[in-house]
């Protein structure tokens, strides 16, 4: 993990310097200038992401109580830590590596080419320059003190402009330059800024050879003339200084440009306050420093602890010993009538211990050495660590004069800190403030589930008032239509004795269901209760349908099992 973050930030501050120099300092003429900025960009890219800034977070924590002596604390933060080394980041580092393998790999090719061309070519020395003149169609270029060209496509003239143009590249060591973008690309081959970052410095060194050649040569249109008519050679695919490049128009035209005020370049400045952002933004770490804060009940301050119990920890390894942290958790079950009475006493600390992801065997093994010799306990650890040394899941067990505990923490990415302390009375327990975190947001969110189902009960117990009032408005608006709309009939003979057999078979069968219980009701398919049909006026009723036991289990199902008794009222 921290070599990517090395990556990333190398990647982030050359982009930076790119930025700058494309926005602010690629059309000026100081070319010098440009060069020395595009380098320092180089140099910092590969420097500033080791520098690394600290920043104290103080946190105030309340004087700890004492801690019963058969506790059991234990704590997991996640499932079974897996194998890291299938993480996200593995995967990606394993990928970046194969890239700087493949781009070294074409590099030392590149090399080994250049160097086979020189060895197989005899030179000449002129003014400290080896000048090799070869058979192949190749444009003239440089490399640190040579200079090789192909004599029989260029004439006197031009080969005067050549040399005096490579001459210009070597004497102003252009070549380290070349090589210094090269070795960047390789690092950095996954950046597209960077592979721009490679080809403006390569420009801003063929400028710089062409303001100084055109100062050495009679005339400046014909040294042009000869920068277009190299184009047509081939250029060897190595880390020289090529006489001829792609941008041969740019080149051109910067060297008709009129030379730019010297104040433009201090807008190259404006790295410095975007450099230190992105430095505060990702290199400062973050340390936390726990203080207590004794309670009124606790007046003892925390300069009393002896300076004896300190030494033990105070080393340069991942420990720390500090004061006034909470443990994590207790077993109440467990507690005896005298802790519980000790419990209400203030008490502090004499031994506390930080444990976080980056803490070694050797400092485990010392904090068990440790805690035997001084206060009589036998504890135990099983760690398990990633490819990058992290503790990814640890399990620590003590026991010893009546106490016994255990504290369990997985997590893929590393565990969280957490501290193992020993009160002044031999009592010990576990804090960790990821675990605190953790359990005040559970009980955030049960507390917010809990209100959220209180206001839906209370909104089903609304909807349910309200469909109990619009069926009683139904019942006693169809009572009322019925009662227009079907009168008494005119006593016939045969109504009568109609109108009385029905009168006497519904309340013969209302009340022969009396005992049933909880027998349903249905007045015209509309779900009723008893005392509804007790309601009904006789002469209203058409007819009564009574279902039992199989009749009415198959039709109601399991509401039907005491019988159902289907009402239908005259229309």
């Amino acid at each position: 993990m921290e070599t990517i973050q090395y990556i990333l930030k190398s990647a982030g501050i050359l982009s930076l310097f790119y930025l700058v120099y494309i926005f602010l300092l690629k059309k000026e003429t100081h070319f010098t200038f440009n060069r020395l900025f595009l380098l320092i960009g180089v140099l910092a890219a590969t420097i500033f992401p080791f520098i690394q800034f600290t920043k104290t977070l103080i946190i105030e924590t309340p004087a700890l109580a004492s801690f019963p002596s058969t506790e059991t604390a234990s704590e997991t933060l996640s499932s079974a830590a897996f194998n890291t080394n299938y993480s996200i980041e593995n995967i990606l580092l394993y990928i970046y590596v194969l890239g700087v393998i493949i781009f070294s790999l074409r590099f030392i090719y590149q090399f080994i080419s250049l160097f086979i061309l020189l060895e197989n070519h005899p030179y000449k020395l002129s003014n400290n320059c080896k000048i090799i003149e070869v058979s192949e169609s190749i444009s003239p270029f440089s490399f640190f003190n040579y200079i090789v060209y192909n004599p029989t496509l260029h004439t006197s003239n031009e080969l005067a402009m050549i040399l005096a143009h490579e001459k210009a590249h070597i004497e102003q060591l252009h070549t380290i330059d070349v090589l210094a973008s090269n070795l960047l690309l390789i690092i950095q081959w996954f950046n597209p800024l960077a592979w721009g970052y490679k080809s403006s410095i390569v420009e801003n060194l063929e400028y710089l050879a062409d303001r100084t050649t055109i100062t050495r040569i009679n005339s400046k249109k014909e040294y042009q003339l000869a920068l277009l008519n190299t184009s047509l050679a081939s250029p060897l695919s190595a880390p020289t200084n090529k006489f001829y490049n792609s941008f041969i128009k740019k080149r051109i035209i910067m060297l008709n440009k009129a030379n730019s005020n010297r104040q433009n370049a201090f807008k190259a400045m404006v790295v410095v306050p975007l450099l230190t952002i992105f430095l505060w933004g990702f290199n400062v770490n973050e340390v936390k420093k726990y203080v207590e804060i004794p309670s009124e009940n606790n007046k003892v301050k925390t300069e009393n602890i002896k300076e004896k119990a300190l030494q033990p920890v105070l080393d340069k390894k991942n420990i720390a010993v500090i004061t006034g942290i909470e443990p994590v958790t207790e077993s109440i079950g467990q507690k005896t009538p005298q802790a519980m009475a000790k419990k209400q006493s203030p008490l502090q600390e004499t031994y506390r211990v930080k444990i976080n992801k980056n803490t070694t065997d050797a400092s485990l093994q010392e904090i068990k050495e440790e805690v035997k010799s001084k206060y009589g306990l036998e504890l135990s650890y099983a760690a398990i660590r990633n490819n990058l040394n992290e503790i990814t899941s640890l399990t620590l067990t003590y026991t010893g004069n009546g106490n016994n505990g255990n504290y369990q923490v997985s997590q893929d990415k590393g565990i969280d800190e957490f501290f193992f302390f020993i009160d002044k009375d031999g009592k010990t327990g576990f804090w960790s403030e990821a675990v605190e975190k953790r359990h005040k947001e559970r009980m955030q969110r049960r507390k917010l589930k809990s209100q959220e189902r209180s206001l839906d009960m209370n909104k089903r117990k609304m909807e349910m008032q309200e469909r109990i009032q619009k069926r009683k408005m139904e019942i006693e608006k169809r009572r009322s239509k019925m009662k227009n709309t079907h009168p008494t009939p005119s006593a016939s003979p045969n109504n009568e004795a109609q109108e009385v057999q029905g009168q006497t078979k519904a309340k013969r069968q209302i009340n022969k269901n009396k005992k049933a219980g909880n027998t349903l009701y249905f007045i015209d398919g509309i779900a009723s209760t008893k005392k509804q049909v007790e309601l009904l006026l006789p002469e209203n009723i058409d007819k009564v349908n009574v279902l039992k036991s199989e009749k009415a289990l198959k039709k109601y199902g399991g509401k039907g099992v005491n019988g159902v008794i289907e009402i239908t009222t005259k229309k």
